[in-house]
């Protein structure tokens, strides 16, 4: 079964929930519990990226609904980071319906099987990729602001915790916060979240999920957490659980259970091995990697783009705006921007229109912006793009447009 986007949004909504649950934790320890929290799941992250050889990480999560599961979830994800292959397998109860998935990865391609089909999906990548669990979130661009912001949320709350240092140097961070000890501004964002994806929920009579349309009175009740790290600070497992009170429609009250289960096993013992689809039933594909221009000289050439006018309740064609790209490599793309029009509508033609470009692309995008001097000596400024795995190229002028003339910024390449 593919979860359709309201389902998909709301397990995420129930992962947040239940994700608060730990992030509650590590901010009402004591400063020095607080610090070493921080540090052991900084220290897992940097292990689990660049310091283990592999890995394997079994998750649990569970959403009850006045003590009945609506929802449940189990996977087993294996990775080796030193040979960069990862293999999970996943398998959901959603109401009355079961579902499954099988992928692997390795840097040159991968394998995917979805639910009860029994057709393996490969893909080929050109180009060898890096596997995403090699990438530390707390190396991201917005890891720093996203720890202040859960710093304010849960604001000065620090005595729920216990931290015990356990013989063997291992520790336990457990603790548990009510419903009184609850910050408001945790309780308006999770109220506004919840009656924003529980209360949009469809109202399709096919829709056997059972979940809750949830839209008023909601409040979260309580969380719980446990974590035990290792005596280096690697975290072993953590169990967590958020329970979120609300009313539907109707008046009836629910009372929402989220769970989640981390076991952290297989610390450089774990084996990732590529199937073996002799005999199976693959469908395959090549996939580009659009981290690359792959033969940037296929994109030399002309476009165009029409100029269309509404007129008598009608859309006429005016003219034509044209590209002719004379170069494109790696790191930029230059050419002449120029208008042809139809007889009778020359007056709409201007000597601005009719430019030379030289763009350096942005980092990591095939674009950028452009200054550009017209032929009647005007500053032009814009910007270009090119559509990867397509003949076409985005172009903006920035101009603001008059009257009933229509322009569209994507240009097709012309063919004889």
């Amino acid at each position: 079964m593919k979860l359709n986007k309201t389902t998909t949004t709301i397990i995420s909504f129930a992962l947040g929930t239940v994700m608060f649950t730990t992030t509650a934790i590590a901010q009402v320890l004591s400063k020095s519990g607080y610090d070493q929290l921080k540090d052991s799941v900084k220290y897992t992250a940097e292990s689990c990226t660049t310091k283990l050889s592999s890995y394997t990480m079994d998750t649990s999560v569970s959403l009850k609904d006045n003590g009945t599961v609506i929802y449940s979830e189990n996977s087993l994800n294996k990775v080796d980071v030193s040979n960069g292959t990862e293999e999970s397998i996943s398998n959901r109860v959603e109401g009355s319906t079961k579902s499954g998935n099988y992928n692997y990865f390795d840097k040159k391609g991968s394998i995917s099987k979805y639910n009860e089909e029994n057709v393996y999906h490969t893909t080929e990548y050109t180009s060898p990729r890096e596997s995403g669990a090699s990438k530390n979130p707390f190396k991201e661009q917005r890891a720093d602001d996203m720890e202040k912001i859960a710093d304010a949320l849960v604001g000065n709350l620090k005595d729920a915790v216990v931290v015990t240092e356990n013989s063997d140097g291992t520790k336990t961070l457990s603790g548990s916060l009510s419903e009184a000890q609850i910050p408001a501004l945790v309780n308006a964002v999770v109220s506004f979240q919840s009656k924003n994806e529980f209360g949009n929920r469809s109202n399709n009579p096919n829709d056997d999920s059972n979940m809750p349309k949830i839209t008023k009175d909601v409040f979260v009740k309580e969380v719980k957490g446990n974590m035990v790290t290792t005596k280096e600070g690697f975290i072993q497992n953590v169990l967590g659980s958020g329970v979120i009170s609300g009313k539907d429609d109707s008046g009836k009250d629910h009372k929402l259970t989220f769970e989640l289960l981390v076991k952290m096993t297989g610390i450089n013992s774990t084996k990732v091995s590529k199937p073996d689809l002799t005999g199976k039933k693959v469908e395959r594909n090549i996939e580009q990697d659009h981290s690359k221009l792959s033969n940037p000289e296929k994109y030399i050439g002309k476009y165009k783009s029409d100029i269309l006018m509404e007129k008598d309740a009608k859309f006429i064609k005016i003219g034509e705006r044209f590209i002719d790209v004379t170069a494109v490599d790696e790191k930029g793309i230059s050419g002449r921007h120029y208008e042809e029009y139809a007889k009778g509508y020359e007056e709409y033609a201007k000597d601005k229109k009719d430019f030379k470009f030289d763009t350096k692309f942005d980092k990591e995008q095939f674009g950028g912006e452009f200054n550009a001097t017209s032929a009647s000596k005007e500053n032009v400024k814009g910007h270009i793009s090119i559509i990867q795995d397509s003949a076409k190229i985005y172009f903006n002028t920035g101009e603001n447009i008059s009257g009933n003339i229509i322009n569209d910024d994507q240009y097709s390449k012309v063919f004889n």
